[in-house]
């Protein structure tokens, strides 16, 4: 049986900001779009070749129908396969690559497509008291994705900055890096660095129709002394707009396959998944799970995280990077900021934005492009899900 699995094709849409460019559009069409580039991202249509498709999101009720999106996204791309969608918060895209691994090592599946996709544009207010009628009185309309919360819990952004708390890792770090992030991803898109990734959209905003090319939340002509004067959020302690991502719109797809048919196809490997791991912890700590969750899979594959070139740790708050390492530096403080040079080299969700169901494969890919790009390499990407749980990819180039 084969026993390495490589991805031939990875794209995603550009990410929108919230109520922005992509907010008229359903999440199903941006879905469609990031799945059909990534399936012919070589040139070739592989959309014969799929014989399973994964699906991660995290807010169905964004869907015009709220049920099977994964099948609706997979008829409306005419690849009539048996769809599996999964909702872990936002380490649903992941999590649907892992279950696509199991069916590949099981030697149930050869190829598989795997998408993330979220529209927080398109989130509807709701309210339980309509269904049973309100015979008097004001009708309360929740917002589910302000604060996003659980019940009997503090919102994310609370717990984020707790673990911010705990960690000693004090607010004007977390400003700065949230500065530097926007720096970051401005440098490389002056380098041409998300090209590769990139599958730009048509869009249509009221009466405008257009092309939708690049990121539309980062903010790089902004000032370190602008964040740091925003105020705190939810009654967290370090949590600000500006240290954290905003609410974002968009997809993202890999093809996935096993190594000998990539060979008979003729297809190139873009990186090998050399490991996967799910891992969870106490509910509230969604700042450090990253870190457990990226030990967890370097043990699995028998690597230390010095073999890693580069990491990629989804920034759902500044928080998430700077706890995660200075958890896998052991305290150390030399070591912490080497590991923060080889973390989100490229920027990330601060500034990229976070659509929830869609950040785990985007964090993936971009780590992915920049190490072919470094000649190869090895790297580890790992994001957090509301109520802690992690994901972690392993992955060579």
């Amino acid at each position: 049986m084969d026993n390495e699995f490589v991805i031939v094709g990875a794209k995603r849409t550009p990410f929108g900001k919230y109520l922005g460019s992509l907010s008229e559009m359903e999440p199903l069409d941006l879905a469609v779009h990031a799945g059909r580039a990534a399936l012919s991202a070589q040139g070739k249509d592989l959309s014969g070749e799929i014989d399973q498709i994964f699906v991660g999101n995290c807010i169905p009720g964004s869907f015009e129908g709220a049920s099977v999106t994964g099948r609706q996204i997979g008829l409306k791309l005419g690849v009539d396969r048996f769809t599996i969608t999964v909702d872990t918060a936002c380490c649903s895209p992941l999590t649907a690559l892992r279950l696509a691994l199991w069916g590949l090592r099981l030697g149930e599946l050869s190829t598989a497509l795997v998408i993330g996709v979220e529209s927080m544009s398109r989130v509807p207010h709701s309210s339980r008291e309509l269904r049973s009628g309100v015979r008097i009185g004001e009708v309360k309309l929740k917002d589910w994705i302000f604060p996003i919360t659980y019940p009997g819990y503090n919102s994310v952004a609370v717990d984020a900055s707790d673990g911010a708390v705990k960690y000693d890792v004090p607010k004007n770090m977390l400003d700065a890096w949230s500065m530097a992030c926007h720096r970051k991803w401005a440098n490389a898109r002056e380098a041409g660095k998300f090209d590769d990734e990139l599958a730009p959209i048509m869009a249509t905003k009221g009466r405008e129709r257009f092309l939708f090319a690049a990121d539309e939340s980062p903010r790089p002509e902004g000032t370190l002394a602008a964040i740091q004067q925003l105020p705190l959020i939810f009654g967290s302690k370090t949590t600000t707009a500006g240290n954290a991502p905003g609410l974002n719109d968009g997809a993202s797809a890999v093809v996935i396959m096993t190594a000998s048919k990539a060979r008979a196809l003729g297809l190139e490997p873009l990186g090998t998944v050399v490991e996967a791991s799910g891992e969870t912890d106490m509910p509230y700590g969604i700042s450090w799970i990253p870190a457990l969750t990226i030990k967890k899979v370097l043990e699995k594959a028998g690597l230390s995280l010095d073999r890693c070139d580069l990491i990629e740790i989804n920034e759902a708050f500044a928080a998430m990077p700077l706890v995660s390492t200075k958890i896998l530096a052991d305290g150390d403080r030399d070591r912490w900021f080497e590991l923060l040079k080889k973390t989100n080299v490229n920027g990330g969700a601060i500034a990229m934005g976070h659509p929830v169901g869609a950040s785990g494969l985007r964090i993936l890919m971009t780590m992915m492009y920049e190490l072919r790009r470094r000649g190869g390499g090895t790297g580890v990407a790992a994001i957090c899900g509301g109520l802690t749980q992690g994901e972690a990819v392993l992955l060579k180039a």
